[in-house]
């Protein structure tokens, strides 16, 4: 079988999603983000009466500011603006890099001064059908709105692309002198520039990103700002009051605002798209020579994110560590659009794990009684049903370790007290909206067979796979026809999912992966297997060899 992982990895946004940067230093130090039509302009304001056409002032939260003298937080202001690119608009203005960037991240204010965060490199990642790309932030800067004091301060590694940067700006660059003297100060985003950078961040402009297939219009690559999912919008914190800006301006203008992609959403995971040629397709009927893609999309919740030892189970809004959402999307150019979603998520109880012992030998505390976590766990389930549907548990914990037989133990309580898993209307407890099923994994895999074995939780898990279906949209021709005569085509939705699996081992790392990737297959296979194409078996499994080396 032929495919490819189409990382596009040295392929950045097309310059059409790009956007420049402007700096002016007087009256007032201002930095204006221009895209083709319009421009963002932001200035520093101690003033709180302060106002102008298409402005408003927007408050920037910190996380630590100093504090005036009656004790309270000091808030920092903006002035924002938003309007169309004039030569007037832009006549005391010049640029502040002459690389592009790819919107801004948003604001904040760290010792005292307040920073815009922009992207300054992006590669392609995915791209779930055509219109639907995702990039991956490979580079961010954060600029000074309040003082010229960092000007200066470039981080090391990118002092040599920065100093050619500035050097080719006139009228004193930002940045000037940076390659005759050493730095002076670390920048105070130093490490949020870095967490940024890391590869684990992904954006689109093209859709929202933070909400699956189903909770998105099908037949529209617009998104609405309003309607991101806070629980996976990373940068949330930082957008907010640009959002709040936003939300002031009249239609017409909020409109031209989103249509220039200046603000940006991020999540944190993992996006990849395998290409799939039309001699490799399952779906055959393809007049096109258009291949198809199989992209697969994790979004890691900010909720109650941490490191592995350090965030563990649940908090008393119901979040619990390491919680994902993944997506597994299947595009062909037959029209038809394909997406199933699943999570898994830390034990939902309160329980904390030691990080300074020897690996594997790290000792679990439970930290709260069953009848105290009881709300936080319902709050959690209940989430789950509203977003998902109906949850099935899969639990891959262990039935010999004292620590693992502790926490199923809590677990399997939890859910016999939760309102959602009360058997349904006919007294079934088949149609309870919560159920589980507990899968020693290392008991199951000790064998011969190795994680072969593991296919055998398919038989306990195959009623809700079928109950649960998936999203599937295809495309029909609209009965309005075009100006030429042509008709419209458009997507329809045919089915939608009504349940998700919520699997979980110690970690959420190996054994739920092998799990999870299973899951999707299985549910590949009944949308190949409704639509008549039985012969893709060995399509499926080569894929999702492949797709689960990416997990």
């Amino acid at each position: 079988m032929e495919y490819s992982s189409a990382t596009w990895s040295s392929q950045a946004p097309a310059p059409e999603k790009s956007c420049e940067l402007y700096i002016r230093d007087y009256p007032h130090r201002s930095i204006a983000i221009v895209s083709s039509s319009h421009a963002l302009i932001l200035r520093y304001t101690t003033s709180t009466s302060e106002a102008i056409a298409n402005g408003s002032l927007t408050s920037v939260a910190a996380s630590a500011r100093p504090r005036g003298n009656n004790g309270e937080a000091l808030v920092s202001k903006c002035m924002v603006e938003f309007a169309p690119v004039s030569k007037h608009l832009l006549q005391d203005y010049r640029r502040l890099t002459h690389r592009p960037i790819y919107g801004t991240l948003g604001l904040i204010a760290v010792s005292g001064e307040v920073f815009i965060s922009v992207i300054t490199h992006a590669t392609r990642a995915a791209t779930l059908r055509p219109g639907e790309t995702v990039e991956r932030i490979g580079g961010v800067a954060f600029y000074c709105l309040s003082s010229a004091d960092y000007d200066d301060v470039v981080p090391l590694e990118s002092l040599e692309s920065e100093y050619s940067d500035a050097a080719s700006v006139q009228s004193g660059p930002y940045g000037q002198g940076l390659s005759r003297r050493e730095v002076a100060m670390e920048h105070p985003c130093h490490d949020l520039r870095n967490l940024l950078s890391n590869g684990t961040f992904y954006y689109s402009t093209d859709f929202d990103l933070t909400n699956r297939v189903q909770d998105r219009p099908i037949n529209s690559n617009s998104f609405e700002i309003d309607n991101f999912d806070d629980g996976f919008l990373w940068n949330s914190f930082m957008i907010s009051p640009l959002v709040k800006f936003r939300s002031r301006l009249m239609p017409q203008e909020r409109a031209a605002l989103d249509s220039s992609r200046i603000l940006t959403s991020a999540i944190r995971g993992f996006c990849k798209t395998m290409t799939i040629p039309l001699s490799s397709s399952p779906i055959k009927n393809v007049k096109t020579g258009m291949p198809s893609f199989m992209t697969l999309i994790s979004r890691l919740s900010c909720r109650r994110a941490g490191t592995r030892f350090n965030s563990r189970g649940i908090d008393d809004d119901g979040h619990v560590a390491n919680f994902v959402e993944t997506e597994t999307t299947f595009w062909s150019p037959a029209g038809v659009l394909f997406s199933y979603a699943q999570v898994r998520g830390s034990v939902p109880v309160f329980w904390e794990q030691a990080a300074d012992l020897i690996p594997g030998r790290q000792k679990i505390t439970v930290t709260r009684s069953p009848d105290g976590t009881q709300p936080a766990f319902n709050k959690h389930f209940e989430e789950l049903e509203q977003s998902y549907g109906a949850v099935h548990v899969i639990n891959l914990l262990s039935e010999t370790k004292p620590g693992e037989v502790e926490l199923s133990t809590l677990y399997h309580n939890g859910i016999r007290h939760c309102p959602l898993s009360r058997p349904g209307p006919d007294g079934s407890w088949d149609r309870a909206l919560l159920r589980e099923t507990n899968y020693d994994f290392h008991a199951e895999t000790k064998g011969p067979a190795g994680y072969e074995a593991a296919r055998d939780i398919r038989r306990y898990i195959e009623d809700s796979t079928d109950g649960f279906a998936y999203f599937l949209a295809e495309e029909t021709s609209d009965p309005r026809e075009d100006q030429d005569g042509s008709g419209h085509a458009r997507m329809i939705v045919v089915l939608q999912q009504e349940g998700v699996f919520r699997t979980n081992c110690l970690d959420c790392l190996d054994r739920t992966n092998l799990i999870q990737t299973m899951i999707s297959q299985m549910a590949v296979e009944a949308f190949l297997g409704h639509r008549g194409e039985f012969a893709a078996s060995d399509f499926l499994d080569e894929a999702f060899q492949f797709m689960g080396r990416q997990w």
